[in-house]
């Protein structure tokens, strides 16, 4: 059991900064982490020997945009491993027993300088995409054998070809055999491009997250583009739209966490 020992701003705000582990009800807690000023919870490793958690030096809302740097801590020992700076959503996944995907990157834009890495303490870390690609999102499949993310160039942002879903706005669903190497990109829906996409447990349907596209001439003239759930078949194929989350993409991408759509048990 993971307990969070907080401590009191002088406005009265609660703030987590240390990390105790208690094996057994009623047990002794066993200290494992004190931040520097806070620290944000991220999650368990599937077998429970890991915690991951991003550290905070000093409280700041705009830095917490850019990204924190991330930690795994072993639960039983107390070793932290610094993983790098990662955004606070949609950018980490966990698959058994304890390899973690993230995505490191330094700034709040999803297109700019985001690289798919994984972590694991029998391998270490290890790039999975290269320089030049905007990696996002990651998810795991049920097997735990392949990563979904979506993917698209890198570069600036200009909102006229962002929204129209050209350039570093064309994003699409990667698939990732992390023990081949192996690669491959699911299809467009006409008029859409693909923000995240999360697989069935038994690996026959997906969730995608989807953008419709929005030509544009000019900045005064750009709709909002809606962002939509679809439910498709495992290649992102014949798929029905189930819900549509209006203004929720805008100039940094998009920033709903994985909790907010995901698969029951």
């Amino acid at each position: 059991m993971a307990i969070e020992h907080q401590g009191r701003t002088p406005a009265g705000y609660a703030l987590s900064n240390e990390l105790a582990i208690r094996d057994g009800a009623g047990g002794p807690e066993r200290f494992v982490y004190r931040a520097p000023e806070l620290f944000y919870w991220s999650g368990w490793s599937p077998d429970g020997r890991y915690i991951a958690v991003w550290e905070v030096d000093f409280y700041s809302g705009s830095v917490d945009l850019d990204g924190r740097p991330l930690l795994v801590i072993d639960a039983a020992t107390g070793t932290k491993v610094t993983l790098g700076r990662t955004l606070l959503y949609g950018s980490t996944a966990w698959t058994p027993p304890h390899a973690l995907a993230f995505v490191a990157g330094l700034g709040r834009a999803v297109w700019e300088d985001k690289r798919l890495r994984l972590w694991s303490p029998e391998n270490g870390i290890r790039d999975l995409t290269p320089q030049g690609v905007a990696s996002f999102a990651p998810a795991w499949s049920g097997d735990g054998h392949s990563l979904y993310f979506a993917s698209g160039p890198s570069g600036d942002y200009d909102p006229l070809v962002v929204f129209a879903g050209r350039g570093v706005g064309d994003r699409r669903i990667a698939v990732l055999n992390v023990a081949t190497g192996a690669l491959r990109s699911l299809p467009h829906e006409p008029g859409y491009v693909e923000e995240g996409a999360r697989p069935s447990h038994d690996g026959t349907r997906l969730l995608v997250l989807r953008r419709k596209t929005v030509p544009s001439t000019d900045l005064h003239s750009i709709a909002d583009a809606p962002i939509e759930v679809w439910l498709t078949d495992a290649d992102g194929a014949h798929g029905t739209a189930l819900m549509r989350v209006t203004n929720s993409f805008g100039y940094y991408g998009w920033d709903p966490g994985p909790s907010e759509w995901d698969w029951s048990e």
